[in-house]
């Protein structure tokens, strides 16, 4: 209950007046400050005879929004569901008048925007499997059957559980954000929670500047990434121009995505890139094991020693390394506290693909798998085949913008042009584009770039930090009392438990992942750049 007899939920920021924005988009992209209010007099009572105000009512964009800021003016709203709350204004606030537009406006808002729990399954979906599928099938070229369909199953579960853990701190972030009215974001309609905001407020400034490196680190090598791998399809596709040239295409495609303003606008590109995923890797998977030219005595003779192991491990340890920008997308969902669920069954959506295409493709050709990196290489050219490569290249377009986004925030922030106009934030995005893709022809070494992000960044942003943050913040049973997302009874009962167990995964991680794994990722890594030197124009 606010000084002006608001209730609301504290999971919440405390609703302020809306912004004279002229398009309504402006609300949802980090830019422009709120102005001050112009005196008018006192409305009407616009809420119910319970003192409910009905914040959806009709009218055009501007009446509804003057409407609703005179009733926080004037105190008329005694009370608000939070879940309208944030649904509706969010509505008011970036739709407008819906009304006067027209029917081809409507169906384009409606295939392009959506912040709904269907939209945060697909985000989380694209962002969990992408260009890694093509990379499956080596990894278990290093690690053996057994480990790979093992090592799996325990990093996607453990993601899973980091994820949760996340959104409890997020959760529990703007709670207490929502009553500490002298945080100036506390006030800020605008404001876009990010990674080390979280552990930055809740822990203080060492885990602040260690989340964000690693975060910015883990952002900038998966951007990186997604345009090796568009360059590495497209070389198989058309063998006529050189890898580093279609690096340089790819690029020059995924810059359009600086137009973007935020992850609420992928609604129809998430779509696509999940289609491209699922068509890919059941294709892959159904080819390996109907291919009459497969290897009759495929040779399985994986590990062949510890260091293609462990740099087998960090490899799928990295498929799931989306949690780095899971906290931008949640925040501009409709309610981010459910992410989590959403977050589980794209985990059981990406296990369908995941594991059968991997297996497969090294039960049919065994150790031959090693020396494909990309997978599209061990498939005869068929238009199948280049269907699938073309569809891989909307997804990895579609996961650059998925992790481009948060730097886009970041460096915006830095430069103190968050609150411009788009366009000036649109003409310093593209720098940041032109960087990303210089770094990506330079060390265009596909599987080899994929296991050194997995050592030193996913590590860290998908499993230490969550892990270590969650107990920092709740030290002891009490502290979870009055958690904004409360914990399951059964764990609650047991959270020593938990603790230990927090403590003991991040350290298992700490050892193998970042020690073990970091070293054979990166003598693999730096065996790469002696053998084709930097900005190769051809490359293994």
């Amino acid at each position: 209950m606010s000084s002006d007899g608001i209730e609301i939920s504290v999971s919440d920021p405390l609703p302020l007046p809306l912004p004279d924005a002229e398009e309504p988009e402006a609300a949802l992209v980090a830019g422009g400050s709120p102005p001050g209010d112009a005196d008018v007099p006192p409305p009407e009572r616009p809420d119910d005879a319970d003192g409910h105000i009905d914040i959806g009512a009709s009218g055009t964009y501007r009446e509804r929004k003057d409407s609703y800021r005179r009733s926080l003016n004037d105190g008329t709203i005694k009370s608000v569901d939070p879940c309208e709350f944030r649904g509706s204004i969010r509505s008011i606030v970036q739709e407008g008048d819906e009304k006067e537009r027209g029917f081809l406006h409507k169906a384009f808002t409606c295939l392009t925007k959506g912040g709904t729990s269907f939209d945060s399954f697909l985000l989380a979906a694209s962002q969990e499997v992408g260009q890694s599928i093509l990379t499956l099938p080596w990894v278990f070229s290093l690690v053996g059957m057994t480990s790979g369909i093992c090592l799996q199953l325990f990093f996607a579960t453990a993601a899973l559980y980091t994820n949760y853990l996340l959104v409890n701190l997020h959760t529990e972030y703007r709670k207490r954000l929502a009553v500490d009215k002298d945080d100036p974001r506390s006030s800020d309609v605008h404001y876009v929670v990010s990674y080390a905001d979280i552990m930055g407020y809740l822990i203080g400034w060492p885990m602040k500047w260690l989340s964000f490196a690693a975060v910015f680190v883990s952002l900038f090598g998966l951007t990186t990434v997604q345009i090796i791998a568009t360059g590495s399809n497209m070389y198989i596709f058309y063998p006529e121009i050189p890898k580093r040239t279609w690096g340089l295409i790819s690029g020059a495609v995924f810059a359009l995505l600086a137009f973007i303003p935020n992850f609420r606008h992928y609604r129809f590109l998430v779509v696509t890139a999940n289609i491209a995923t699922t068509y890919t890797s059941w294709y892959m998977t159904i080819s390996a094991a109907t291919d009459p030219d497969a290897p009759e005595d495929p040779v399985y003779d994986a590990p062949r020693n510890y260091d293609e192991w462990f740099r087998g491990m960090v490899g799928l340890l990295f498929v799931y390394g989306g949690h780095a920008s899971n906290i931008e997308v949640a925040d501009v969902m409709d309610d981010h506290s459910t992410y989590d669920r959403a977050y589980f069954w794209s985990y059981l959506y990406v296990f369908t693909l995941t594991m059968p295409n991997a297996a497969t493709a090294y039960y049919s050709y065994g150790n031959i798998v090693r020396d494909n990196q990309n997978a599209f290489g061990l498939y005869e050219a068929s238009p199948a085949r280049d269907f699938g490569i073309i569809m891989m290249c909307i997804n990895n377009l579609v996961a650059f913008g998925l992790f481009i986004g948060p730097l886009f925030h970041i460096m915006e922030k830095a430069l103190k042009i968050h609150r411009k106009a788009f366009w000036i934030r649109v003409l310093a995005r593209l720098p940041l584009i032109g960087i990303i893709v210089l770094f990506a022809i330079a060390f265009p070494f596909y599987g080899a770039f994929n296991t050194v992000l997995g050592a030193f960044t996913t590590s860290f942003a998908t499993y230490i930090i969550p892990l270590i943050a969650f107990n920092l913040v709740f030290r002891k049973k009490d502290d979870t009392i009055n958690m904004a997302k409360p914990l399951p009874a059964f764990v609650q009962s047991k959270f020593w438990l938990m603790r230990f167990f927090n403590y003991f995964l991040a350290f298992v991680l700490l050892v193998s992942g970042v020690g073990l794994g970091g070293y054979a990722s990166i003598k693999n890594f730096v065996a790469q750049i002696d053998q084709f030197q930097y900005f190769a124009e051809c490359y293994g």
